[in-house]
Formats: C-alpha cells, sequence, structure tokens
C-alpha cells in the first residue's frame, strides 16, 4: 500500500520581485562556473558523458563556460532574470556574466526563495520576517577570474567537484552547499594541476571550518584520463587560516607530522586521498572510476588492534546507444560505496560537510548504492532521466548527525548497525517550450524496509528573461 501522494501544482510567481531583482546581475563581482539549473550545464554533461570532445573532459570540476570561440576584445554581457517554481515553492533568481578582452571573466547569482529547505543546493538561512512571501537569499556562485589556454586563477563563492564520471563524485560534488575559496589551475597540454584554498563556515563556539585541495591529472586526449587528488578539512578554535596549506606541492602528513601548522597536533585535519580513472575502450563505451582513502592502517600494530581503514569507491560504466549534434541516448550502471567512517573525524569540526550538508556523495557515509539508468536529450530541447537502483544506509552514516566524531575506527559489519534498504525509481523530464520557459516535472517512488513506501510527484516551471549586450 502507498504510504502517501504528494502532487504539487505551479503558483503565479511576484512579477513585481522579479523586475526589483533584475538589477542584480549587472554587479560587478562574477565567477566562471555554470549554474545547475541552466540548460546549457545539464546539456554538456549527458554530451561529455558519452565521452565526445574527450580533450574538453577533466576530473576537475564543475564544468565552465567555453570562451574558446570568442574573438572580441569587447565588454561582453550577458544577463537573465527569472523565476524558478518547483514543489509549490517559489524562487527568484538574477545572474550575470561578463567577458572582457576574452580572458577576464565572472558572474553573479544571486537568489531568494520563500522556503530554504524545500530547494536543492540552497544554504542561506530563513529569516524570522519576510518580504512579499520570501523569508531567505543568498549568492549561490560568485566571483572573478582570469582564464587563458593555460591557466586559471579565480576567486570567489561556488563548489569545487573532482572525479570522474557524472553524478559519482565521492569527497567534493557540485551538489553540496556553496562556500567562498581561491583557485589556481594550469593546463600544460597532457599534464594539467589544480589547487584551491577555501573558507567553509564558523559554528556558535567560534570553530573556524577551512578547506584545500590540490589535484593533478594526465589526460592523453583520446581515450585515457588518469588522476591523483588531496582533500584535507583543517578546523580550530580562533583558528586563522593556515600558511601552511598555501603551498600547492605539499601534503597534509607533512605538514601535521612535522607540526608544520598554526594548531599543533595530529588531530586539528582530516585528509583524504583519490585516485581518478576516465577510460574509453571503445568508440561507445566509457568506463568510470574513484578510489578514495581517508584512513590509512599501515602497521601491524593498529592491524592486530582490529583498526579499520576508511574507504569508499564508486565505478560506472556508460554506452551510447544514439547520437548527433542535437540529440542523444546513453544507458549507465553505477556502484558507489562509502566506508562506515569515511569523511568523518575523531574531531568532527574536521568532517567533509558544509551546513550540515555532505561536501561529496549526497547520502553520506556508512551506505551503499547500485542503479541503473537511461538518460536522453532530444532536439536540445527535451531532457529525461530515468533510473532505478537500491540503497542500503547503515546507522552511522553521518548525515544524521554532520558534525560528530567518531568514537571507534575497528573494523565491523559494513553497512553498520540496522541497515535501512531502500529500493528506488524515478524519473525526470524537462521540456524547453522556448528558448527561456521549460516545464520539469519530477517522479520518485521509493520502498524502505522500515518506512514503507512513498511517492512523490512534482511539477514546476523556469521562466526567465535574457539581456545581451556587447560594450
Amino acid at each position: 500500500m502507498i504510504k502517501k501522494l504528494k502532487i504539487h501544482i505551479l503558483i503565479k510567481p511576484h512579477l513585481l520581485i522579479i523586475s526589483i531583482i533584475a538589477i542584480l546581475p549587472l554587479s560587478k563581482i562574477f565567477s566562471q562556473e555554470i549554474p545547475a539549473e541552466f540548460r546549457a550545464l545539464q546539456l554538456r554533461k549527458l554530451f561529455l558523458e558519452i565521452g565526445n570532445n574527450w580533450d574538453d573532459k577533466t576530473i576537475f570540476g564543475p564544468i565552465r563556460y567555453d570562451h574558446k570561440n570568442i574573438t572580441s576584445d569587447s565588454l561582453m554581457v550577458n544577463a537573465r532574470f527569472g523565476t524558478r517554481v518547483f514543489n509549490n515553492k517559489k524562487m527568484l533568481y538574477g545572474y550575470g556574466h561578463f567577458t572582457f578582452k576574452k580572458n577576464y571573466h565572472g558572474y553573479l547569482y544571486p537568489r531568494i526563495v520563500d522556503s530554504p529547505k524545500q530547494f536543492y543546493r540552497y544554504s542561506g538561512i530563513s529569516r524570522d520576517i519576510e518580504r512579499w512571501g520570501f523569508t531567505s537569499g543568498e549568492t549561490d556562485i560568485s566571483g572573478i577570474s582570469f582564464q587563458n589556454d593555460w591557466m586559471i586563477f579565480q576567486f570567489g563563492r561556488g563548489r569545487q567537484s573532482w572525479g570522474a564520471g557524472n553524478d559519482i563524485q565521492l569527497c567534493l560534488s557540485e551538489n553540496s552547499n556553496p562556500y567562498d575559496y581561491g583557485l589556481l589551475d594550469l593546463d600544460f597540454g597532457k599534464l594539467r594541476v589544480r589547487y584551491f584554498h577555501g573558507y567553509l563556515e564558523t559554528d556558535s563556539l567560534a570553530y573556524n571550518r577551512y578547506i584545500t585541495g590540490r589535484g593533478i591529472e594526465f589526460n592523453n586526449g583520446k581515450y585515457l584520463i588518469f588522476g591523483l587528488s588531496e582533500v584535507i578539512i583543517y578546523s580550530g578554535k580562533n583558528r586563522p587560516i593556515d600558511f601552511a596549506y598555501f603551498n600547492p606541492m605539499s601534503t597534509h602528513l607533512e605538514i601535521e607530522l612535522n607540526d608544520r601548522q598554526n594548531n599543533i597536533g595530529t588531530g586539528t585535519g582530516n585528509g583524504v586521498w583519490q585516485l581518478s580513472v576516465d577510460y574509453k575502450p571503445l568508440e561507445k563505451i566509457r568506463l568510470s572510476g574513484n578510489y578514495l582513502f581517508d584512513e590509512f592502517t599501515l602497521d601491524k600494530q593498529q592491524t592486530d588492534g582490529g583498526k579499520g581503514s576508511g574507504r569508499a569507491f564508486s565505478i560506472k560504466s556508460t554506452y551510447q546507444i544514439f547520437y548527433n549534434k542535437q540529440s542523444i541516448l546513453s544507458c549507465f550502471a553505477s556502484i558507489i560505496t562509502v566506508g562506515t567512517n569515511t569523511f568523518k573525524h575523531q574531531d568532527g569540526n574536521n568532517n567533509f560537510v558544509q551546513r550540515s550538508k555532505p561536501l561529496g556523495w549526497n547520502i553520506g557515509s556508512d551506505s551503499k548504492e547500485t542503479k541503473i539508468g537511461l538518460n536522453g536529450v532530444y532536439n536540445n530541447q527535451l531532457i529525461v532521466e530515468i533510473e532505478y537502483g537500491i540503497q542500503e544506509l547503515g546507522e552511522n552514516n553521518f548525515v544524521n548527525n554532520a558534525y560528530s566524531g567518531y568514537t571507534d575506527y575497528s573494523d565491523g559489519p559494513f553497512p553498520s548497525g540496522m541497515v535501512e534498504n531502500v529500493y528506488f525509481g524515478s524519473s525526470r523530464l524537462q521540456w524547453w517550450v522556448s528558448s527561456y520557459f521549460s516545464v520539469i516535472t519530477n517522479l520518485r517512488y521509493n520502498y524502505s524496509n522500515l518506512d514503507g513506501n512513498n511517492l512523490e510527484l512534482n511539477i514546476g516551471i523556469d521562466i526567465f528573461y535574457p539581456f545581451n549586450t556587447t560594450l
């Protein structure tokens, strides 16, 4: 028996607020990333998923705007203002992007909403007062950057998403809450390196939390990408930003074990190391995988004491069924496994979370997922995604208490404790009726051995007004 059926119907947005927010895209604070809600990103992800344009593929995401064909030295401004009404809730947004002399870029993407918890990837704080029904606002991504054929230098707000394959990232994902950081990326052809350093948050007890990462990848330009990366969370009460981590050639272990950080000791930070591989063995087949270490068991004393290792891995295989320049159809199968204590630390301030949500895979730790699916695009106007799978969720998943540290790193059953098995099927359809108006439907069915059945249907729209000019 189905437990509940939720159907959300569209409501009319407040056009007055849309007019007011229209001035926001002309701000001088910008960045280079593509907002996840935009069709440009969705289409590029699906076309890259099947292995086309291998030279443009990288383990260092998220996907950015492509400015290779820009020849003008003038100031180019692309902006929009619009509304996204979904799940019976309203969002108003402004967006602005500029390019100056081909190499100077950026954008601003502010949003205001009437129900912060109902919008995906939204971390703004709800206020006690409201204006025209809206209770919260935040800038999702913003910054300034210089980018040419071999370098990206950027300061701003956004996310990093590191790993091979679409939607199987482990420690850093485009689905996390945003944070502020600076970034340096150097592209030497087949070899690429990236470094970033950022600030996450400060809690009510004045514990400051920071993030930093460094990685290297090799891309042969034809069928293989191989990458290694390290990402660190460090924290401390009233702790300032740590210049020891500014060195892009250093490592977390060397800094901590030699007391080079500004908070002495081996418990002030948490590092993870990841190996990523993208491989295209045949024209229509792409294989992607990531393997991650969080905690090493190095010596016999630790092994004899029953200490476990914190690990995670993800694998995805994609097959291209049909392809032309405007339409594609592909199928995939993926497996993701994250250990019980992976992404957790003895000091919970060093867990891989941002504003109570995972920085990486959104299901969290102590979990497994097996999934198959079908992705399609027709005439660049209709996007269809269908998935079916099973999730196994242990009771020590850190999403249940994002800032709690582990108390025992011993080997044990995985997933741990009372395991919730969730069978799910979902479909998502987005139809672009015109270049500036789309209709979105999401249908998801879950069956849980603990909570029973749940069927949810959501309907929404995304509509915006564009403004483009060259000065």
